[in-house]
């Protein structure tokens, strides 16, 4: 043993060394080499509390016999300055560390530029669930190249996402489980010899339940489909039967984390391939730049199958003993047939680069030397080396590496903290319960009312009968929530809900109006992130004039924007909660039908913020409309998973389209709040209204829904001259009704009198629109369109086609005949989920046999303006794909499980379609069209992106490679 006091700069080299490398085998330490050191405790305190473990490490082994080999002082230097140290490296070689022993690197090139700059930045994350096991030795010896190369390395303790991967981890031991990931994350790198100088611990909690990060799950969950959220997380989320909405929100969360983690690179298996380029893919469409992804392969259990934190028997525990190691190693597969084994994979991806790091060698007990894994392996598949011993080298290497993470857990505060977070059964704490929430309590005195009479108030006008919990509801401070959306400009129909709140507060409730402007933006992006709040303050202000209007005095009202509380810590934590146990077919049943696209994400997080803002907002009873009742039913069912009691749900009626047709624009269906009177005369006079029908009559609905319960005991009245029968005074709806289908009112005589009657109750809410301060909210709101740029106009077609203008749904064929006068065409009535069928013009009399149309799914191009063919009106087009030689046409036929209304996108293209289609031009839908396509797989296609809904692709029978028309 050379006897050699060491200098500062031999300090500081050894300091690195050891940084990388958990001990140096057989090296005796000398009483001088403790007094150097000693000495040198003042000047470089980390080099000598580096050393102090080091040496009472080595002192541990010093009766072992672990290679015969001593190495001196000057030995260990000259291993340090041959090492190299981490200021010399190029960003090649940088590069190279990152990237070896990779199954796959996604943006290497983003890798390399950065690293010729700066450090890289990168993440590998875990969710906190399990105990940590020895297959975490495979990204962490990943972890100490990331190190060794200089980069700046976050591991993110994902403990919401280990909640939402099916509640793996209850609430109330996720604390502690993370403090326990941390610690023995720490203890495995220190067993391998890394530095954690340029590592640091973030817990997932930190920022995820921030506004921010939420601004941002709500807003990439209204682009994502349901489809991609499977999809992506197929690999990674726990797949069962009945599956949470939470696995859907899981890969979105992971793809987030890049961003708010300020991160180049993130690292993981590659069974997250799918969720890192779903994160490539979308985060950019929020504003954030691609990242790279780093993944390594997927290696096999020890004991043979995947090792699992949540199965005992197949997984090493960190904590085992040194025999239970043994035993459980010892009945592994390690045979020269299969050199893929857990066994060899452990050598190649844990020992292998550990061994390298400290310039040794593998060392069988039979004398065999080995320098690579390759070398390893071709003399193990040759059956020149047994797997008994590579079994036995491999639990003594093991053993080493798990004594260090055992010593160090060999303290009270670690054992406590073990305990905590991995109890024993007995020991294991009772759930918490669910705090029930209580109702904010409201103080109105009622004066002349009986319970009966306020019981009357609340239920007069209702589309349906009360619940029976109503009379409950009023006797405890009662407190309507009405909640309204913000998806388009404010229409009459809310006038009729503004006579409920009427009825509300004068049966005694407090009533808090909500304007639901994030709902509205997840309700398929139909109010845009950057209006959406704009568009709630817009409507506020009018609801606020046309209940003054009204007489409903404004003291017992409160009102809210969605975006003031839905942001908030506790109910996002809520939301998340709510999604771990709210099934995706709860959902998707409660939304069908409510919400414009029920194949979206965010479609599964509208009835659970639905049921959470009852909770929050502290009411008893939540009012909307009569769409809104399997919503309503959901929070029944759901709303106790998180501590909220079931309430009472009033539902309102709706204003039907004031048309039998297909709208050419939306506007055309509605009548605005605001709207000017020579509109709404014009509106009216096209609305639907014919004689002597009172099943369908949107002029009829805006008496019962607005007029008449604004009215109150004021009989509606229809002027008319002496000639066709004089004035008439009608007290209730009913008898208005009945006189109609008698024909005893003429349809003309009824439009001229609901127009007088609109033109009073718009009067003074658009009044209050024409002030300076609502002409500003308006038109933040709804800004006006950009001006055209001065210049020679464009030519036609030259602006830039996209799939997504393309209105195309899912459609079912009700009803089929031939076209009376064209012997080419069927004239089909198609369900596409509107109120009534689209009539539609097909010429496929030639290809596909009446019998095979009915009831058939088809898919349908639904924004094209109605047009007549051969004195049909048409409505749309059935696509097809359409070969000319020979001549054959196949309508495409939807993914299985697809339902009427379900819109078709090509992947990639979720926005808006265009409201009807500019076709002027005669080849304009010809040029449209250009694109779209079969394959060879018999997939409907737009440049090769798939066309698919919520259910999956879209296909033909059998023409490949075949135009659609």
């Amino acid at each position: 043993m050379t006897e050699k006091k060491w200098s500062k700069e031999d300090l500081k080299h050894l300091d690195s060394y050891l940084c990388e490398h958990s001990y140096i085998e057989g090296y005796q330490v000398t009483n001088s080499d403790v007094t150097v050191l000693t000495s040198l405790q003042g000047v470089n305190i980390s080099s000598f509390d580096h050393l102090r473990r080091w040496i009472n490490h080595i002192q541990s082994f010093e009766n072992e016999n672990l290679s015969g080999k001593f190495l001196s002082v000057d030995e260990i230097l000259s291993n340090v300055k041959r090492q190299g140290s981490q200021a010399n490296m190029t960003p090649e070689e940088r590069t190279q560390l990152v990237t070896r022993r990779l199954d796959e690197v996604i943006g290497e090139e983003r890798i390399r530029a950065i690293l010729k700059e700066r450090p890289l930045k990168i993440y590998w994350g875990t969710a906190t669930t399990g105990k940590p096991h020895v297959a975490y030795f495979v990204p962490m010896t990943k972890i100490a190249d990331f190190l060794k190369a200089g980069c700046e390395v976050t591991i993110l303790l994902a403990d919401l996402h280990a909640y939402l991967d099916n509640m793996k981890a209850p609430w109330e031991l996720i604390k502690f489980r993370t403090q326990y990931y941390e610690a023995v994350i720490k203890a495995m790198l220190r067993a391998i010899g890394v530095s954690l100088e340029k590592l640091h611990f973030v817990q997932g909690t930190s920022y995820q339940l921030g506004s921010k990060f939420t601004d941002d799950v709500y807003k990439l969950s209204a682009m994502v489909t349901e489809h991609d959220a499977k999809k992506a997380g197929a690999e990674v989320v726990k797949q069962i039967e009945a599956p949470s909405q939470s696995g859907l929100l899981y890969p979105g969360l992971q793809a987030l984390d890049e961003e708010y983690l300020g991160v180049d690179a993130q690292f993981g298996g590659v069974d997250q391939r799918k969720i890192f380029t779903y994160a490539e893919k979308y985060l950019p469409k929020i504003g954030y730049q691609k990242r790279s992804h780093l993944m390594n392969p997927m290696v096999p259990g020890l004991t043979g199958g995947k090792m699992s934190s949540s199965e005992a028997d197949s997984k090493i525990d960190l904590l085992d003993s040194a025999e239970a190691v043994e035993r459980k190693l010892g009945g592994a597969q390690c045979e020269s047939s299969n050199p893929d084994n857990g066994v060899m994979s452990f050598v190649n991806y844990v020992v292998f680069p550990i061994l390298e790091g400290q310039g040794h060698t593998l060392e069988l007990a039979t004398g065999q030397s080995f320098s690579s894994f390759e070398q390893l392996k071709e003399e193990f598949i040759a059956g020149k080396v047994e797997g008994e011993e590579l079994k036995k080298c491999v639990i003594k290497f093991l053993n080493k590496l798990l004594d260090h993470i055992r010593k160090e857990f060999d303290t009270p505060e670690l054992q406590e903290l073990t305990e905590k977070a991995y109890p024993s059964p007995s020991n294991m704490p009772a759930p918490v319960p669910t705090q029930m929430d209580e109702t904010r309590k409201v103080d109105l005195t009622m004066e002349g009312l009986s319970l009966d009479d306020r019981i009357n108030l609340m239920t007069q006008n209702l589309a349906q009968p009360p619940p029976a919990t109503l009379s409950t509801a009023m006797t405890t401070s009662p407190h309507v929530l009405w909640m309204v959306p913000v998806t388009g400009r404010p229409d009459v129909g809310l006038l009729g809900q503004v006579a409920k709140v009427r009825d509300f507060v004068a049966a005694g409730c407090k009533v808090t109006v909500l304007a639901s402007d994030v709902l509205s933006h997840l309700d398929a992006g139909q109010s845009p992130w950057e209006v959406a709040g704009h568009r709630a303050n817009f409507l506020l202000e009018l609801l606020k004039a046309a209940l003054t209007a009204n007489n409903v005095p404004l003291e017992n009202i409160s009102f809210v924007k969605g975006s003031d509380f839905q942001k908030n810590e506790a109910y996002v934590l809520d939301l998340y909660r709510m999604t771990a146990l709210v099934t995706c077919k709860d959902s998707t049943d409660a939304v069908t039908g409510v919400v414009k696209d029920p194949n979206l994400l965010s479609a599964h997080l509208y009835p659970d913020m639905l049921s959470l803002d009852e909770k929050h907002l502290q009411v008893n009873m939540a009012f909307g409309g009569a769409k809104l009742a399997p919503v309503f039913q959901f929070a029944e069912k759901h709303l106790p998973v998180v501590g909220g009691s079931p309430r009472t749900h009033l539902l309102g009626e709706e204003m039907p389209s004031l048309l039998n047709r297909a709208a050419l624009t939306p506007e055309e269906e509605y009548i605005e709040l605001i709207e000017q009177e020579s509109q709404i005369k014009k509106k009216i006079k096209s609305a639907f209204c014919e004689e002597g029908n009172t099943e369908f009559n949107p002029v009829l609905s805006l008496v019962k829904v607005i007029i008449m319960p604004l009215l109150g005991e004021e009989k509606f009245k229809i002027s008319r001259s002496a000639e066709n029968g004089g004035d008439l005074e009608i007290a209730s709806f009913e008898s208005l009704v009945e006189q109609f289908k008698n024909k005893g009112i003429h349809p003309g005589d009824l439009k001229n009198s609901v127009t007088e009657y609109l033109k009073r109750l718009i009067l003074p809410v658009r009044k209050s629109a024409e002030t300076p301060s609502m002409k500003k909210l308006q038109n933040q709101a709804f800004p006006p369109p950009p001006k055209k740029a001065k210049g020679p106009p464009k030519a036609a077609g030259s602006e830039e086609f996209v799939p997504s203008k393309f209105n195309m749904v899912v459609g079912k064929i009700v009803e089929v005949s031939q076209h009376p006068d064209a012997d080419a065409l069927y004239v089909e009535k198609i369900d596409i989920g509107e109120a009534e069928p689209r009539t539609i013009v097909s010429g496929l009399v030639r290809y596909v046999p009446i019998e095979e149309m009915r009831d058939r799914m088809v898919v349908v191009l639904a924004n094209l303006k109605p047009a007549s063919m051969r004195g049909v009106k048409s409505a749309g087009m059935v696509l097809c794909a359409s070969a000319s030689e020979p001549p054959a046409v196949e309508p495409l036929v939807p993914a299985p499980g697809s339902k009427p209304g379900d819109r078709v996108l090509a992947e990639g293209y979720s926005g808006e379609p265009d409201p009807v289609l500019n076709t002027k031009k005669s080849d304009a839908l010809a040029k449209m069209l250009e694109g779209f396509k079969t394959d060879a797989a018999l997939t409907a296609t737009w440049n090769g992106n798939v066309l698919s809904t919520g259910s999956g692709p879209v296909t033909v029978a059998s023409l490949k490679n075949t135009p659609i028309k």
